[in-house]
Protein backbone atom coordinates (compact mmCIF):
# COMPACT_ATOMS: atom_id res chain seq x y z
CA UNK A 1 0.00 0.00 0.00
CA UNK A 2 2.90 2.38 0.74
CA UNK A 3 4.29 1.92 -2.78
CA UNK A 4 1.08 3.33 -4.29
CA UNK A 5 1.74 6.63 -2.51
CA UNK A 6 5.50 6.64 -3.08
CA UNK A 7 5.28 6.27 -6.86
CA UNK A 8 3.35 9.56 -7.46
CA UNK A 9 5.65 11.37 -5.01
CA UNK A 10 8.76 10.02 -6.78
CA UNK A 11 7.32 10.97 -10.19
CA UNK A 12 6.54 14.53 -8.99
CA UNK A 13 10.08 14.97 -7.60
CA UNK A 14 11.59 13.70 -10.86
CA UNK A 15 9.41 16.08 -12.89
CA UNK A 16 10.36 19.09 -10.74
CA UNK A 17 14.08 18.20 -10.93
CA UNK A 18 13.98 17.91 -14.75
CA UNK A 19 12.14 21.24 -15.10
CA UNK A 20 14.65 23.03 -12.85
CA UNK A 21 17.63 21.54 -14.74
CA UNK A 22 16.23 22.66 -18.11
CA UNK A 23 15.57 26.21 -16.89
CA UNK A 24 19.00 26.61 -15.31
CA UNK A 25 20.79 25.79 -18.58
CA UNK A 26 19.41 28.85 -20.39
CA UNK A 27 20.61 31.79 -18.33
CA UNK A 28 20.96 32.96 -14.77
CA UNK A 29 17.42 34.31 -14.33
CA UNK A 30 15.81 31.00 -15.41
CA UNK A 31 13.95 32.50 -18.39
CA UNK A 32 14.24 31.94 -22.11
CA UNK A 33 17.33 33.62 -23.59
CA UNK A 34 16.83 37.23 -24.62
CA UNK A 35 18.01 38.85 -27.82
CA UNK A 36 20.78 40.56 -25.81
CA UNK A 37 21.84 37.13 -24.47
CA UNK A 38 22.01 35.96 -28.09
CA UNK A 39 24.15 38.94 -29.17
CA UNK A 40 26.53 38.29 -26.27
CA UNK A 41 27.43 34.91 -27.84
CA UNK A 42 29.23 36.72 -30.70
CA UNK A 43 32.52 38.61 -30.36
CA UNK A 44 32.02 42.32 -31.03
CA UNK A 45 33.69 43.60 -34.20
CA UNK A 46 33.92 46.87 -36.07
CA UNK A 47 32.91 47.71 -39.61
CA UNK A 48 34.13 47.51 -42.31
CA UNK A 49 34.82 43.80 -41.95
CA UNK A 50 36.89 41.89 -44.53
CA UNK A 51 37.20 38.32 -45.75
CA UNK A 52 40.27 38.14 -47.97
CA UNK A 53 40.65 35.45 -50.66
CA UNK A 54 44.12 34.58 -49.34
CA UNK A 55 42.77 34.03 -45.83
CA UNK A 56 39.99 31.79 -47.17
CA UNK A 57 42.36 29.97 -49.53
CA UNK A 58 44.45 28.93 -46.52
CA UNK A 59 41.41 26.91 -45.34
CA UNK A 60 41.79 24.64 -48.38
CA UNK A 61 45.33 23.69 -47.37
CA UNK A 62 44.60 22.91 -43.71
CA UNK A 63 44.79 19.25 -42.84
CA UNK A 64 43.77 19.66 -39.19
CA UNK A 65 41.32 22.14 -37.81
CA UNK A 66 40.66 23.03 -34.18
CA UNK A 67 37.17 22.20 -32.98
CA UNK A 68 35.17 25.44 -33.34
CA UNK A 69 33.00 26.92 -30.64
CA UNK A 70 29.39 26.34 -31.66
CA UNK A 71 26.38 28.47 -30.82
CA UNK A 72 24.37 26.85 -28.02
CA UNK A 73 21.11 25.33 -29.24
CA UNK A 74 18.84 27.63 -27.21
CA UNK A 75 20.14 30.65 -29.20
CA UNK A 76 19.43 29.16 -32.63
CA UNK A 77 15.83 30.35 -32.39
CA UNK A 78 17.13 33.83 -33.29
CA UNK A 79 18.47 32.56 -36.64
CA UNK A 80 15.38 31.39 -38.56
CA UNK A 81 17.31 30.42 -41.70
CA UNK A 82 19.12 27.59 -39.87
CA UNK A 83 16.14 25.25 -40.06
CA UNK A 84 15.82 25.85 -43.82
CA UNK A 85 19.55 25.28 -44.28
CA UNK A 86 19.39 22.01 -42.34
CA UNK A 87 16.45 20.84 -44.45
CA UNK A 88 18.08 21.71 -47.79
CA UNK A 89 21.49 20.25 -46.87
CA UNK A 90 19.98 17.25 -45.05
CA UNK A 91 22.40 17.87 -42.23
CA UNK A 92 21.95 19.58 -38.85
CA UNK A 93 23.47 23.03 -38.72
CA UNK A 94 25.48 24.15 -35.70
CA UNK A 95 26.61 27.71 -36.36
CA UNK A 96 29.99 29.00 -35.25
CA UNK A 97 29.71 32.62 -33.97
CA UNK A 98 32.18 34.89 -35.78
CA UNK A 99 31.27 38.54 -35.10
CA UNK A 100 28.53 40.94 -33.98
CA UNK A 101 28.08 44.43 -35.42
CA UNK A 102 26.00 47.41 -34.35
CA UNK A 103 24.98 50.38 -36.48
CA UNK A 104 22.67 53.24 -35.47
CA UNK A 105 19.65 51.36 -36.91
CA UNK A 106 20.61 47.68 -36.89
CA UNK A 107 22.35 44.77 -35.23
CA UNK A 108 24.01 42.10 -37.35
CA UNK A 109 25.69 38.80 -36.55
CA UNK A 110 28.13 36.90 -38.70
CA UNK A 111 28.38 33.12 -38.37
CA UNK A 112 29.84 30.10 -40.15
CA UNK A 113 27.62 27.14 -41.01
CA UNK A 114 30.23 25.17 -42.96
CA UNK A 115 31.56 21.86 -41.71
CA UNK A 116 35.16 20.72 -42.00
CA UNK A 117 35.63 17.82 -44.43
CA UNK A 118 32.28 18.42 -46.12
CA UNK A 119 31.29 20.21 -49.32
CA UNK A 120 31.52 23.67 -47.74
CA UNK A 121 34.57 24.07 -45.54
CA UNK A 122 33.48 27.56 -44.51
CA UNK A 123 30.15 29.21 -45.31
CA UNK A 124 29.69 32.64 -43.71
CA UNK A 125 26.25 34.22 -43.37
CA UNK A 126 25.14 37.56 -41.98
CA UNK A 127 21.79 38.02 -40.25
CA UNK A 128 20.47 41.54 -39.77
CA UNK A 129 18.04 42.59 -37.02
CA UNK A 130 16.31 45.84 -36.14
CA UNK A 131 17.04 47.41 -32.75
CA UNK A 132 14.08 45.51 -31.24
CA UNK A 133 15.65 42.18 -32.22
CA UNK A 134 13.31 41.40 -35.13
CA UNK A 135 15.01 39.36 -37.86
CA UNK A 136 15.10 41.28 -41.14
CA UNK A 137 17.34 39.30 -43.51
CA UNK A 138 20.02 36.65 -43.80
CA UNK A 139 22.55 36.47 -46.66
CA UNK A 140 25.53 34.36 -47.62
CA UNK A 141 28.56 36.68 -47.73
CA UNK A 142 31.74 34.60 -47.91
CA UNK A 143 33.02 31.07 -47.98
CA UNK A 144 35.36 28.45 -49.31
CA UNK A 145 34.93 25.03 -50.85
CA UNK A 146 37.17 23.05 -53.24
CA UNK A 147 35.67 24.73 -56.34
CA UNK A 148 35.13 28.35 -55.29
CA UNK A 149 36.32 31.01 -52.89
CA UNK A 150 34.02 33.92 -52.10
CA UNK A 151 35.53 36.97 -50.40
CA UNK A 152 33.59 39.93 -49.05
CA UNK A 153 33.81 43.33 -47.45
CA UNK A 154 30.94 44.34 -45.18
CA UNK A 155 30.66 48.14 -45.05
CA UNK A 156 29.57 50.48 -42.25
CA UNK A 157 26.06 50.45 -43.83
CA UNK A 158 25.96 46.62 -43.77
CA UNK A 159 26.36 46.38 -47.54
CA UNK A 160 28.36 43.33 -48.60
CA UNK A 161 30.63 43.67 -51.62
CA UNK A 162 31.07 40.01 -52.64
CA UNK A 163 33.60 38.64 -55.14
CA UNK A 164 33.69 34.96 -56.19
CA UNK A 165 36.66 33.10 -57.64
CA UNK A 166 37.13 29.69 -59.22
CA UNK A 167 39.89 27.61 -57.66
CA UNK A 168 42.40 26.38 -60.27
CA UNK A 169 44.16 23.27 -58.95
CA UNK A 170 47.57 22.19 -60.32
CA UNK A 171 46.25 18.63 -60.77
CA UNK A 172 42.67 17.48 -61.24
CA UNK A 173 40.89 17.85 -57.90
CA UNK A 174 39.65 14.59 -56.39
CA UNK A 175 37.56 14.72 -53.24
CA UNK A 176 39.45 13.18 -50.33
CA UNK A 177 42.60 12.41 -52.37
CA UNK A 178 44.54 15.64 -52.72
CA UNK A 179 47.75 15.04 -50.84
CA UNK A 180 50.36 17.14 -52.57
CA UNK A 181 47.85 18.96 -54.80
CA UNK A 182 48.22 22.72 -54.76
CA UNK A 183 46.38 25.64 -56.24
CA UNK A 184 48.14 25.97 -59.58
CA UNK A 185 47.58 29.17 -61.52
CA UNK A 186 45.63 30.81 -58.74
CA UNK A 187 42.08 32.03 -58.82
CA UNK A 188 39.87 33.11 -61.74
CA UNK A 189 37.18 35.75 -61.17
CA UNK A 190 33.67 34.33 -61.47
CA UNK A 191 31.33 37.12 -60.33
CA UNK A 192 30.87 40.24 -58.25
CA UNK A 193 27.76 41.27 -56.31
CA UNK A 194 26.69 43.89 -53.78
CA UNK A 195 24.08 42.74 -51.24
CA UNK A 196 21.99 44.91 -48.93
Amino acid sequence: MKSIFLFPAFFLMLLLNTTNANNSSLNTNGDEPTFQDFLAQFPKASLPYHFEAEQLQAELNKTTRPRPTRLAWEYCQFLPMLEESARVNRMPVSPEPVAAFETPQFYAVLYNTGHAYTKNLKSYHISVFDKSGNHLATHFVAGVNPETITEATITENLLADIQSYQVNWAKTYQKGANDGNTIGIGLSTLSRLVVR
